[in-house]
C-alpha cells in the first residue's frame, strides 16, 4: 500500500497561506466612508504573535508538519472499498474529524457494511453517519467471529485499560487477511509526556479549559488515558501476539504544543527539526498511524 505521508499537510487557512488571501464572509468590501472595525489588543496579539502566525511559521520552518486526522482519512480512503465489512471500534459520535463529514459519509456509503461500537451510549445515539451501531465493551465485542475485514481505532488505543484483551477480540472478529488501522498518540513523544505532567499537577477544571483552548474539545469528549499500547514497539509486540503483522506504520509530526505563541512555536519547530536530523524523530512524532494485517488464510 502506498504511504500517504506527503499527501496531506496540517489544516490551512491562517496568516501566510493562500486561503488567507481569499475574501471570506467577514472580508467583503466595505461601503465608501465606513470605518473598519477596531481590533481589540488580544485580536492583534493573536494575529501577529499568536495562533495567526502558526501556518506562516510552519511553511517556513517545518513543512513536514501534518494533521494526523487528515492522514488517517487518506489511509481509510485507500482501504474502504465496495466489499469492505468495516467496524469502527470506539466510534464515539463520528468516524473522522469534524470538517471531514463529506468524506466520512462517502466511505460509509461505499462500504458493504459499516458498523460502530462504543461503551458510551450517549455518543452512539448521536453518531452523525453510522446507522449500524452497538453499545458494548471493546474487550467483549458483540459480533461473530470473522465478521469484518477492516477494523479501525481512531484515538482509542490510549484509553484502553486492557489493550491485550481488546486486540484479542479484534483478532477474533476480523477475518484472515483483514486489516486493523490504529491512530493513536505516541506515548514516548514529548507531547504525551507533557500531557501526563499537566494532568498530574494542575486541577482538572483548568486542564479541561486548556484542552478546549488548544484542541477545541468539550469535557464530555475527554476520557481517561492509560497509554498501555502507545509506542510503535508496544503495538508491534501486542499485534504480533494476537496474530497481526505490521504492514505500514507512519510517525506523524503534528502542530507544536505552543502553536498559540509565535516565539515558542518557532523554537519548538526548530528543535523538532534538529531531533529528526539526529535520528531522534520518534521522540517528537506525536502520533502513530499503523496498519496491521491479520495473518493466515486466503485474501478476504
Amino acid at each position: 500500500m502506498a504511504t500517504t505521508g506527503g499527501a496531506w499537510r496540517a489544516e490551512r487557512g491562517s496568516l501566510g497561506t493562500p486561503e488567507a488571501n481569499v475574501p471570506g464572509p467577514g472580508s467583503l468590501p466595505r461601503p465608501v466612508g465606513e470605518k473598519a472595525p477596531r481590533r481589540s489588543p488580544w485580536q492583534w496579539f493573536d494575529r501577529y504573535l499568536g495562533k495567526g502566525t502558526y501556518h506562516w511559521l510552519r511553511e517556513r520552518l517545518d513543512p513536514q508538519i501534518q494533521y494526523s486526522q487528515f492522514v488517517y482519512a487518506e489511509i481509510l480512503k485507500e482501504l474502504v472499498a465496495a466489499d469492505t465489512r468495516w467496524l469502527d471500534a470506539g466510534c464515539g459520535h463520528r468516524i473522522l474529524e469534524a470538517r471531514l463529514h463529506p468524506d466520512e459519509e462517502d466511505m460509509v456509503s461505499r462500504a458493504a457494511l459499516a458498523v460502530g461500537c462504543d461503551l458510551v451510549a450517549g455518543s452512539v445515539r448521536r453518531h452523525r453517519s453510522l446507522r449500524n451501531l452497538a453499545v458494548c465493551c471493546l474487550d467483549r465485542l458483540a459480533f461473530q467471529d470473522g465478521s469484518f475485514n477492516l477494523a479501525t481505532l481512531n484515538m482509542v488505543a490510549e484509553h484502553l485499560e486492557r489493550p491485550e484483551a481488546v486486540m484479542a477480540e479484534l483478532a477474533r472478529v476480523v477475518a484472515s487477511n483483514g486489516q486493523v488501522v490504529i491512530h493513536t498518540p505516541n506515548s514516548i513523544a514529548y507531547q504525551a509526556c507533557l500531557a501526563r505532567l499537566v494532568w498530574g499537577i494542575l486541577p482538572k477544571g483548568l486542564v479541561y479549559k486548556l484542552i478546549s483552548f488548544l484542541e477545541h474539545r468539550k469535557p464530555e469528549d475527554v476520557f481517561p488515558t492509560f497509554y498501555r499500547a502507545n509506542s510503535r514497539e508496544q503495538l508491534r509486540k501486542l499485534m504480533t501476539t494476537v496474530g497481526f503483522l505490521e504492514q505500514q506504520v507512519q510517525m506523524v509530526f503534528e502542530r507544536p504544543v505552543f502553536y498559540f505563541f509565535a516565539p515558542l512555536s518557532a523554537l519548538e519547530m526548530l528543535t523538532v527539526r534538529l531531533f529528526r536530523r539526529l535520528g531522534l524523530g520518534e521522540f517528537c512524532a506525536s502520533t502513530i498511524l499503523g496498519v496491521y494485517r491479520r495473518a493466515g488464510g486466503p485474501r478476504v
